[in-house]
């Protein structure tokens, strides 16, 4: 049974929005897109929808409801016109409740809410931020749905707290700390979506109401924006001559093992590497198959490491940019199939990865 994953994305149209109107529709664009990017990926595993409430003081509207991502079109200036005041505490009302109501009776649900605004509540009618507070704790604690709070103007921190919201972000309030921010959001969102896969094998076989509480839990735990900082021991150096105690080598290779050129020639001539043995642990390296196709080919054999280096504690994986050299992939294309190892202690990512993810 696939997971289906309810991408609601709450975004404020109020006037003063206006200044950085264009980096909102680019950003919720680019979203899509990356949700689209996470339906292949996980498409095994994982169904996605997208939700989009756009609000002000004379408009409280869902431009997209649970429409399946492949069908979401570009939001465009048409639709998205700021003007008036911030209801927010309206527009996470009903939208919140709309798609609870809606989906409370799946087998296999859970929702992803995402609020954007420049400005503090300041236009409600029918919702106060008591009664969100509660609506929010209980889709938290209760149904296992995740939430976010990325705002400006205001004290994000303490805003986010009032509403029970634990992952939150600032952003700058022009054109480029917008864009900033929605980058984030998505290298965040692919370090979630690689989380809850890894959850759906864990969960198998669990009942609804079992399953809800696992994700509530895990959400509990689970930053969504992380700092830089966090990760700055576990940066694979730029060139690997010498490994030290058990660190392990991890190269990009070809199914048939023939270790012939860049990271790979290295593997074969200092650290172990079997010619004709294109996957796994091979001496004191690691390969990873990256020439039979498409990024989506790579994924199963980068989970399959992770799922190896979890197992071997004693190990220290250094991973080099595989996949960026004669394979012809970049960063951003390969980074997010790491996304699962963040939090895997023992698992060391190029800089060009991090960057990517966090």
């Amino acid at each position: 049974m696939k997971t289906q994953i309810f991408n609601l994305i709450i975004l404020d149209k109020s006037g003063s929005m206006g200044s950085i109107a264009n980096a909102a529709i680019a950003g919720f664009n680019e979203t899509v897109g990356g949700i689209r990017s996470a339906q292949e990926r996980f498409g095994d595993t994982q169904e996605h929808f997208v939700s989009l409430m756009i609000f002000c003081d004379c408009e409280k509207r869902l431009v997209y409801d649970k429409v399946p991502v492949a069908e979401v079109k570009e939001l465009t200036s048409k639709e998205y016109r700021p003007c008036c005041c911030t209801p927010l505490y309206d527009a996470m009302g009903i939208s919140i409740n709309a798609l609870y109501n809606a989906i409370k009776d799946k087998e296999d649900a859970t929702a992803v809410v995402t609020i954007i605004t420049d400005g503090l509540e300041n236009a409600s009618k029918e919702y106060s931020g008591k009664a969100i507070k509660a609506l929010v704790e209980r889709m938290k604690d209760e149904e296992g749905w995740n939430f976010a709070y990325i705002g400006t103007n205001q004290d994000v921190q303490a805003t986010s707290a009032s509403l029970s919201i634990d992952n939150n972000m600032a952003f700058r309030d022009d054109e480029a700390g917008m864009a900033d921010a929605w980058n984030t959001e998505r290298k965040a969102r692919t370090m979630m979506y690689s989380r809850i896969a890894t959850e759906s094998a864990e969960t198998s076989g669990m009942t609804s109401t079992a399953r809800k509480l696992f994700r509530s839990k895990s959400n509990r735990e689970n930053k969504n924006y992380r700092d830089m900082s966090e990760f700055a021991n576990r940066v694979t150096p730029e060139k690997i001559n010498n490994l030290h105690g058990k660190e392990i080598f991890v190269f990009g290779s070809n199914l048939q093992g023939l270790h012939g050129g860049g990271a790979a020639h290295i593997a074969f001539q200092r650290f172990g590497a079997v010619m004709g043995q294109g996957v796994g642990l091979q001496g004191r390296s690691y390969a990873i198959p990256t020439m039979q196709g498409d990024a989506n080919t790579i994924l199963p054999y980068v989970e399959e490491f992770i799922t190896f280096a979890k197992q071997h504690h004693e190990m220290t994986f250094l991973v080099t940019k595989i996949g960026c050299g004669i394979a012809g992939f970049t960063p951003r294309e390969i980074a997010p199939l790491f996304a699962g190892a963040v939090d895997v202690e023992n698992i060391h990512l190029p800089q060009d990865f991090w960057n990517e993810l966090v």
